[in-house]
């Protein structure tokens, strides 16, 4: 008999939690497990607490992760007061949960990024204590999966506290918590969210099957043609695919392009943003005040953006915070070099000068000469590439993603 898995995750637009969330139920083993996928509504949706989703969904992005599951005939719910704000929500968010688990009645579940993390420990809890009222001997088990800590964002120090106390108070409500880093382990068991035994550490895989790159020269027409702009003749064209949050420190990347437009090194090099986000204006601005408006290119949001890697000479992502980006593995994926970020999961994925260039977060001056560095020494680069491509093959792929994950659903149950 199959088991089933409710997965809760917070929001259905697309970024990392739902990447992970979509890799896994898809490539779960459909014959000893059942998946049944809840999010919160997408931007101004307002559906009922518990409901099969419809298929009006707004665009850009809003419902991609519910469209996308749809499409591959997974069924999807909608918890109508679940949001990703503290507040009178995130109490009626619990009893919607609560009541969804009592009437699914599932094996297992699993609870995807801090706000979900936070209301579906509790709305779990509530359950087990009905159990227990009604001498019902199975409840589920709880599995919370976080990428990336909340409590270490870039936020007031009270925000902080209250993120890493609602941690410390619904962990022992979960039966294991997962992290894709072991930064992100030894940072939980510092802070005394949860004990050893209880947190685990399974990283991101790709599937290099289900990749499917542009070649280079199509890759760049096709990307600017259906941007409406001409492709830019350069020297050198680097990326980065990201969010535009503050988060992503794409504002040091572009204070590296001015250092590098004013090398006589690196002067012909252009720049490709494809991500969106709340920074868009800020960012704009910056571009306009180093008068880098021919240089650097926002072109927004992308479906499979990954697809584009190829076109270029560098990928960079200079995050000031990360779990474990998929954009850096898609890029080890393309074996394209890759100058980041030395920070948590990031650090766990590429070597110095060995399988990538990392440097230390907001410091611009060495990002510029990172990047220098990868374009005018190409045998390094190519080097780092492939030995980044080998690493992804052996350590970040799909199969033991997966295969670690149906190892703690046997052992839990």
């Amino acid at each position: 008999m199959r088991k089933r898995i409710l997965f809760i995750i917070t929001k259905s637009e697309w970024g990392g939690a739902q990447r992970f969330l979509f890799e896994l139920v898809t490539h779960l083993d459909k014959n000893a497990y059942e998946s049944i996928i809840a999010t919160g509504p997408p931007p101004l949706e307002n559906k009922s607490p518990i409901s099969t989703r419809e298929t009006r969904f707004s665009k850009g992005g809003g419902g991609e992760l519910l469209n996308r599951l749809n499409n591959r005939g997974l069924e999807t719910l909608i918890l109508k007061h679940l949001g990703n704000r503290f507040g009178f929500n995130s109490f009626a968010a619990i009893f919607e949960i609560f009541s969804l688990v009592r009437k699914i009645k599932p094996d297992i579940l699993y609870l995807n990024s801090s706000m979900a993390g936070f209301v579906g420990a509790f709305g779990g809890w509530l359950d087990r204590l009905a159990g227990i009222v009604s001498r019902r001997a199975r409840t589920p088990k709880i599995i919370y999966r976080i990428g990336g800590w909340a409590f270490k964002e870039s936020r007031s120090k009270f925000a902080k506290l209250v993120f890493l106390w609602a941690e410390k108070i619904s962990a022992p409500f979960k039966d294991i918590i997962i992290v894709n880093s072991e930064f992100d382990r030894q940072l939980a068991i510092k802070n005394r969210v949860a004990g050893l035994k209880k947190i685990v550490t399974i990283y991101n895989g790709v599937n290099l099957d289900d990749l499917s790159f542009f070649p280079k020269e199509k890759a760049g027409f096709q990307l600017f043609e259906s941007a409406g702009i001409s492709f830019p003749k350069t020297q050198y064209l680097i990326g980065a695919i990201a969010n535009l949050y503050k988060s992503k420190g794409l504002e040091y990347l572009i204070e590296a392009m001015a250092i590098l437009k004013n090398s006589s090194k690196t002067k012909d090099i252009r720049l490709i943003i494809i991500g969106e986000g709340e920074e868009r204006l800020k960012l704009e601005n910056k571009i306009k005040h180093y008068r880098l408006d021919n240089s650097i290119f926002l072109i927004g949001q992308i479906p499979d953006a990954y697809k584009y890697l190829k076109m270029f000479d560098l990928f960079v992502l200079p995050s000031v915070k990360e779990g474990q980006p998929w954009s850096v593995l898609e890029a080890m994926a393309a074996e394209v070099p890759i100058v980041a970020t030395n920070i948590a999961g990031i650090a766990e994925m590429l070597e110095n000068e060995t399988s990538g260039m990392l440097v230390e977060p907001t410091d611009s001056e060495a990002l510029a000469q990172a990047i220098e560095k990868m374009l005018i020494h190409p045998s390094l680069a190519q080097t780092c590439a492939q030995n980044a491509f080998l690493r992804l093959k052996k350590d970040f792929n799909i199969d033991i993603m997966i295969k670690k994950n149906e190892e703690l659903f046997s052992d839990l149950l």
